[in-house]
């Protein structure tokens, strides 16, 4: 695990000192063994965001290429289709993932809709110049929602946006019904009038062949004047060209994203300078909370490790496989 995670949780992980030992990777790539040396019958290995923005993410992940036998990783994402990830599975006797993070990432989301709802930018605009003028704004509970991938992220954005009174259509092949959301729909059901209803677009769907391109110059052209689209899923997931094109025709009237086709992106990218984007670094997850919660389901699932018992949010070995092809 990365050296600043092992200081985090050096006291809890004392109980299983019998089990293991702790082999760590600071950012500037030292190797580190704190507990000294000690056999082992494999690695597990702990994939946050320690790891994951660290200068040595590429040393980390050769030392798990490098491992005899990896026996378990944990990971801190959700998603499987990054390749580095798809490599761990295949590589891994046992993978988990984690959701976690949704919280987080609904709580960002909340934050779009009132900043873009509550006419943020212009309130800003106004004390920018000292100008003493009233805002109209719109309340969240006179909102209509429209959010495709109404897995662990969707709902708990329903759950939140249902308590303040917005209505919410979930989007996912699952015909299973959610306390979450007003109504559900499956993706191939989408029609273009559902989504001209929508005064906000979400999208947390992964990415599969399916869902690539999956908002595009139709898509846009079927959206609300006025409407707010966002996306925390994947970058892939959006006609990026296609998007821009649609906020200089004013549907949708706003763009609020978190993730992009290429990242970092890149300096020449007109998104960063677009007047109707709002642009934040993939990090929607990235909160103290959403580090600790992650933290617990490692420990949790280090003790379910150790004592032979089912590890949480196990990730099938065919899911790998299918994201290889």
């Amino acid at each position: 695990m990365h050296h600043n995670s092992f200081v985090r949780l050096e006291a809890r992980l004392k109980p299983f000192a019998e089990h293991i030992s702790p082999l760590t990777i600071t950012d500037s790539e030292q190797i580190g063994r704190p507990w000294g040396e000690a056999a082992t019958d494999g690695m597990v290995a702990y994939g946050n965001a320690d790891v994951w923005f660290s200068p040595a993410a590429r040393a980390f992940g050769k030392q798990l290429y490098g491992a005899p036998k990896l026996a378990w990783f944990q990971s801190s994402a959700a998603g499987l289709e990054n390749p580095f990830l798809q490599k761990i599975g295949e590589l891994a006797e046992a993978y988990t993932s984690s959701h976690v993070q949704s919280e987080a990432i609904a709580e960002w989301v909340l934050w779009a809709a009132f900043d873009w709802f509550g006419s943020g930018a212009k309130r800003r605009e106004l004390q920018a110049k000292k100008e003493w003028e009233k805002v109209h704004f719109r309340e969240i509970s006179a909102t209509r929602w429209l959010i495709y991938g109404f897995g662990h992220i969707g709902e708990a954005v329903g759950r939140r946006l249902r308590g303040l009174g917005a209505h919410v259509t979930g989007v996912r092949r699952s015909s299973q019904v959610s306390p979450f959301a007003d109504h559900m729909l499956h993706p191939d059901h989408v029609s273009a009038d559902d989504i001209a209803l929508a005064d906000a677009i979400l999208l947390c769907a992964p990415h599969t062949p399916e869902t690539e391109n999956m908002a595009d110059a139709e898509f846009f052209a079927s959206m609300k004047e006025g409407s707010l689209f966002m996306n925390v899923g994947r970058g892939a997931l959006v006609d990026e060209a296609a998007l821009l094109s649609a906020l200089d025709k004013g549907k949708p009237a706003h763009a609020t994203l978190d993730v992009t086709r290429e990242e970092p992106l890149p300096e020449d990218s007109p998104i960063w300078s677009h007047p109707g984007v709002t642009l934040t670094a993939h990090t929607s997850a990235l909160t103290s909370e959403s580090r600790a919660r992650n933290d617990e389901l490692f420990l949790e699932n280090l003790a379910n490790f150790v004592n032979g018992d089912a590890l949480k949010n196990l990730v099938q070995r065919d899911a790998f496989e299918a994201q290889s092809v």
